[in-house]
């Protein structure tokens, strides 16, 4: 007698949850802003513990998006990565200042960073941006991952402080008037319904 359809699924939903419980978490890597402005905005990456990145694939990148007024970005400027071939591959990153200033790419070509059992660090990823205030962007990385055991895709994406429009003056002010003008409108229907 052949399985019902659903005792097959059974089947196969236990199987696949029981190869996720018995599969190991993939671990990760950080961006983190470390300064912000004035007009200068600092960004560190971490690589936990037994971390790699661009083994088979052969571009890894960095992204910011969502910024203004970006002019210039450098970096990474130093590691902590604990041998010569590691540090000069991990300070091979290139940036680039896209869409009118508004997107930064820092991209990499080649080997990663090697597998340590303590967390390294990638250290001035920087931008800048003159008239810009602190505010939120979204960053997100593209080629990262964990070639050991089996390749998993490390990357992530997030949003974090970068540089942002000043708003005008005359927005405040428009705000201002709109909350006048909706409390004065509220308060006559009020005075009106009674």
């Amino acid at each position: 007698m052949m399985p019902s359809s659903s005792a097959i699924r059974r089947a196969v939903c236990a199987a696949a949850f029981g190869l996720l419980v018995l599969a190991p978490s993939a671990r990760a890597l950080t961006f983190t802003v470390v300064q912000t402005g004035p007009n200068t905005w600092v960004y560190n990456l971490t690589y936990d513990p037994f971390d790699n990145y661009s083994i088979f694939q052969s571009v890894t990148t960095i992204t910011l998006n969502g910024l203004f007024g970006v002019t210039a970005a450098t970096g990474p400027t130093s590691t902590d990565i604990p041998n010569t071939f590691g540090n000069t591959v991990n300070l091979a990153w290139t940036p680039q200042v896209l869409n009118g200033g508004t997107t930064v790419v820092w991209s990499h070509n080649g080997p990663g960073t090697g597998n340590y059992s303590i967390p390294l660090n990638v250290y001035g990823f920087s931008i800048t941006a003159s008239g810009a205030v602190n505010g939120l962007a979204t960053f997100s990385t593209s080629g990262f991952a964990l070639d050991q055991p089996t390749f998993v895709s490390l990357d992530v994406s997030g949003a974090i402080a970068g540089p942002t429009a000043v708003p005008e003056p005359g927005t405040g002010v428009l705000v201002g008037l709109g909350v006048i003008a909706g409390s004065w409108r509220l308060r006559r229907r009020r005075q009106h319904d009674r």
